[in-house]
């Protein structure tokens, strides 16, 4: 004997739903998040322009204290000289925004040649100007074999290219030639 089970309408489980989004709710989504990211955008834009300052910064005192080393370890005088011809509009002397090299200075002229060598080589990253402060020896800093600045109560300046120094952080050498970062200042205390 066969029975025969037919489905029942009244009693078979009701037909799901489809899952997904509509598109109604997809432009909205978006909507909320392009308006989002339009009030964070000034926001990260700050963000990136202190982030290169602090990187230049943090390479300039990473170059002195380089320098200072290997001028007690190789008992010779180390110049830190800046850099020209990288294809920014330098605005004088003082400019050191194409980056700098250290280098050991064994005929004491301040200037790398013959048979000197480059320890370091920095670039500035892009939109960061920095500045030797004053103008005593505008274009290097020159330590001495006991690891000393030559010249006291320099300053460099890392801002923002187009903007104020006051908006970018000094580097201050201090007596003992100890470094100090200053931040939104135009000289050092």
């Amino acid at each position: 004997m066969y029975i025969a089970v037919t489905p029942n309408t009244a009693t078979s489980a009701p037909r799901r739903a489809e899952s997904g989004f509509t598109i109604i709710e997809l432009l909205v989504t978006v909507v909320l998040l392009g308006i989002l990211a339009s009030l964070a955008a000034p926001t990260f834009t700050d963000m990136f322009r202190r982030f290169r300052v602090d990187t230049a910064r943090e390479e300039f005192m990473a170059s002195v204290n380089l320098a200072r080393g290997e001028a007690i370890r190789q008992g010779l005088p180390v110049v830190i000289r800046r850099t020209t011809g990288c294809g920014t509009a330098l605005a004088d002397n003082q400019d050191w925004s194409c980056g700098w090299r250290v280098f050991a200075d064994t005929d004491g002229n301040n200037t790398l040649n013959g048979a000197e060598t480059a320890t370091q080589e920095v670039f500035v990253p892009p939109n960061v100007t920095v500045r030797k402060g004053n103008n005593t020896n505008p274009e290097f800093i020159t330590i001495d074999r006991f690891g000393q600045v030559t010249q006291l109560n320099q300053r460099f300046e890392v801002f923002p290219a187009g903007m104020a120094a006051a908006n970018g952080q000094l580097v201050c050498f201090t007596s003992g030639t100890r470094l100090r970062t200053v931040k939104s200042a135009t000289v050092c205390p």
